[in-house]
């Protein structure tokens, strides 16, 4: 039991520390690159910033991905199908990510090649400017997708397997299907509602903390009958 409960509250820690690295990393620092004038005049004054937005966010998947890697042996034992899907969905995000960094860095050269030459043509360099944009968004959304459809396999494993309370796992694939839904918008040209983001901020700082507080529920990851597990409380 000991076991299970210290795999989950690493599992729900990481997820937690990963949460709180990616609003970081979006908020503070990619987005003094990326607001006011814009990446393209910003950009050259802030390598550092760009350079730590990208460690941050490898870093920050490859947290997802090793909390998933530490919960495989216990996932598999309740759904296997539904663990290996999560599994190989999660490397597929990790990769994603490693696309996305490289192109945000290739935002960091086109701002540096702006910078040292001032005397060529600024519509060339805005026209540019929206290529590498689209460039970098396009992955950047997909990529969000198969975040999002990585943690739905997750909540379907914690649901199946009932290793958190269902009224956790239930909101949480919902919050999932929200989360991917108004992100597949912006691949149709369309605004992201950012209300469509927040239940799953919610449901994973809901499940984070109970990790961290309670683990996984050894019994139901042994296979008890869930009828048992509902008597014994």
């Amino acid at each position: 039991m000991n076991t299970e409960k210290s795999i989950g509250r690493w599992f729900g820690g990481m997820l937690l520390l990963a949460m709180a690295l990616g609003i970081w990393n979006n908020f503070g620092l990619s987005n003094p690159v990326l607001g006011g004038e814009g990446y393209l005049r910003n950009g050259a004054d802030m390598p550092n910033l760009f350079g730590a937005s990208v460690l941050v966010a490898l870093f920050t998947s490859g947290l997802g991905l090793a909390a998933t890697v530490i919960a495989w042996p216990l996932f598999r034992r309740t759904s296997p199908g539904l663990a290996l899907a999560g599994l190989v969905i999660t490397g597929v995000g990790f990769a994603t990510t490693v696309v996305e960094q490289a192109s945000f860095l290739s935002m960091l050269s086109l701002s540096q090649q702006y910078a040292q030459h001032p005397g060529a043509d600024p519509q060339q360099f805005e026209l540019l400017r929206g290529v590498v944009s689209a460039a970098r968004n396009g992955i950047h959304f997909l990529d969000k997708i198969v975040g999002g459809a990585g943690l739905l396999l997750t909540y379907l494993v914690l649901y199946r397997g009932r290793l958190v309370p269902r009224l956790i796992a239930v909101p949480g694939v919902l919050a999932t299907l929200s989360q991917m839904s108004g992100i597949s918008l912006e691949l149709f040209s369309r605004d992201l509602p950012m209300l469509m983001l927040l239940p799953l901020f919610v449901m994973q700082l809901v499940l984070c903390l109970w990790l961290l507080a309670r683990g996984f529920h050894a019994a139901r990851i042994a296979g008890t009958s869930p009828a048992i597990v509902d008597q014994a409380g």
